[in-house]
Protein backbone atom coordinates (compact mmCIF):
# COMPACT_ATOMS: atom_id res chain seq x y z
CA UNK A 1 0.00 0.00 0.00
CA UNK A 2 2.98 2.72 0.99
CA UNK A 3 4.65 1.39 -2.41
CA UNK A 4 1.67 2.50 -4.46
CA UNK A 5 1.10 5.78 -2.78
CA UNK A 6 4.61 6.67 -3.10
CA UNK A 7 4.24 5.77 -6.63
CA UNK A 8 1.37 7.79 -6.86
CA UNK A 9 3.23 10.64 -5.61
CA UNK A 10 6.48 10.41 -7.26
CA UNK A 11 5.72 12.89 -10.18
CA UNK A 12 5.22 15.65 -7.86
CA UNK A 13 6.98 17.59 -5.19
CA UNK A 14 5.39 15.87 -2.40
CA UNK A 15 6.93 12.56 -2.35
CA UNK A 16 10.02 14.40 -2.21
CA UNK A 17 9.54 16.67 0.36
CA UNK A 18 7.95 14.03 2.49
CA UNK A 19 10.85 12.04 1.93
CA UNK A 20 13.42 14.66 2.91
CA UNK A 21 11.28 15.47 5.66
CA UNK A 22 11.69 11.96 7.74
CA UNK A 23 15.48 10.71 6.65
CA UNK A 24 15.02 9.39 2.67
CA UNK A 25 16.90 10.76 0.18
CA UNK A 26 20.26 12.61 -0.08
CA UNK A 27 18.98 15.81 2.21
CA UNK A 28 21.84 16.78 5.05
CA UNK A 29 20.69 16.27 8.36
CA UNK A 30 19.37 19.71 8.58
CA UNK A 31 16.86 18.81 5.52
CA UNK A 32 17.12 19.75 2.53
CA UNK A 33 18.20 22.53 0.97
CA UNK A 34 15.67 22.91 -2.11
CA UNK A 35 12.22 23.40 -1.56
CA UNK A 36 9.39 23.00 -3.91
CA UNK A 37 5.95 24.71 -3.54
CA UNK A 38 3.58 25.31 -6.67
CA UNK A 39 5.88 24.20 -8.44
CA UNK A 40 8.65 26.64 -7.80
CA UNK A 41 12.40 25.72 -6.48
CA UNK A 42 13.18 27.45 -3.83
CA UNK A 43 16.52 27.20 -2.04
CA UNK A 44 17.38 27.87 1.28
CA UNK A 45 20.51 28.74 4.00
CA UNK A 46 19.64 27.28 7.23
CA UNK A 47 22.11 28.72 9.63
CA UNK A 48 22.26 27.56 13.47
CA UNK A 49 23.67 30.01 16.61
CA UNK A 50 23.19 29.34 20.55
CA UNK A 51 24.64 26.73 22.10
CA UNK A 52 21.37 24.60 22.19
CA UNK A 53 21.33 25.14 18.27
CA UNK A 54 17.64 26.02 18.54
CA UNK A 55 18.02 29.80 17.25
CA UNK A 56 18.16 29.46 13.70
CA UNK A 57 18.23 31.92 10.72
CA UNK A 58 16.67 30.81 7.22
CA UNK A 59 17.77 32.14 4.02
CA UNK A 60 15.25 31.01 1.14
CA UNK A 61 15.30 32.78 -2.70
CA UNK A 62 14.10 33.39 -4.94
CA UNK A 63 10.97 35.33 -3.64
CA UNK A 64 10.13 37.49 -6.54
CA UNK A 65 8.03 34.74 -8.28
CA UNK A 66 5.50 33.84 -5.01
CA UNK A 67 6.63 35.73 -1.97
CA UNK A 68 4.25 33.95 0.18
CA UNK A 69 5.28 30.16 -1.29
CA UNK A 70 8.73 31.34 0.03
CA UNK A 71 7.82 32.38 3.29
CA UNK A 72 5.93 28.61 3.13
CA UNK A 73 9.56 27.36 2.24
CA UNK A 74 10.80 28.83 4.81
CA UNK A 75 8.58 27.54 7.36
CA UNK A 76 8.69 24.22 5.95
CA UNK A 77 12.76 24.45 6.44
CA UNK A 78 12.30 25.25 10.09
CA UNK A 79 9.75 22.71 10.23
CA UNK A 80 12.20 19.73 9.33
CA UNK A 81 14.81 20.88 11.58
CA UNK A 82 13.52 21.20 14.63
CA UNK A 83 11.50 17.93 13.91
CA UNK A 84 14.84 15.90 13.36
CA UNK A 85 16.98 17.67 16.37
CA UNK A 86 14.32 18.43 18.66
CA UNK A 87 11.21 15.83 18.32
CA UNK A 88 8.72 18.71 16.98
CA UNK A 89 7.75 20.71 14.48
CA UNK A 90 6.56 23.55 17.31
CA UNK A 91 8.95 27.02 16.50
CA UNK A 92 8.60 30.65 17.63
CA UNK A 93 9.36 33.23 15.15
CA UNK A 94 10.55 36.83 15.74
CA UNK A 95 10.31 37.41 12.00
CA UNK A 96 8.55 34.55 10.48
CA UNK A 97 6.38 33.05 7.71
CA UNK A 98 3.28 34.52 9.20
CA UNK A 99 4.71 37.89 8.43
CA UNK A 100 2.47 39.62 5.61
CA UNK A 101 4.44 39.75 3.06
CA UNK A 102 4.78 43.71 2.90
CA UNK A 103 6.53 43.41 6.11
CA UNK A 104 9.29 41.11 5.18
CA UNK A 105 12.98 43.07 3.78
CA UNK A 106 13.60 41.75 0.49
CA UNK A 107 17.61 42.01 -0.28
CA UNK A 108 19.00 40.31 -3.61
CA UNK A 109 15.71 38.21 -4.43
CA UNK A 110 15.72 36.88 -0.67
CA UNK A 111 13.81 37.09 2.47
CA UNK A 112 15.68 35.89 6.02
CA UNK A 113 13.19 34.05 8.50
CA UNK A 114 14.63 33.79 12.54
CA UNK A 115 13.04 31.76 14.78
CA UNK A 116 13.57 29.30 18.12
CA UNK A 117 12.64 25.80 18.25
CA UNK A 118 10.57 25.16 20.81
CA UNK A 119 10.43 21.44 21.61
CA UNK A 120 12.54 19.50 24.91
Amino acid sequence: MLLLLAGTLAGCGVARNVAGAVGFGTTSARGPNRVEINDITFRSRLEISGEDKRELTITVRPVRVDPEAAQEAGRYRATVYCLRRFGSSAAEWDVGPDLPVDQLRIVDDSITLRGRCEAR
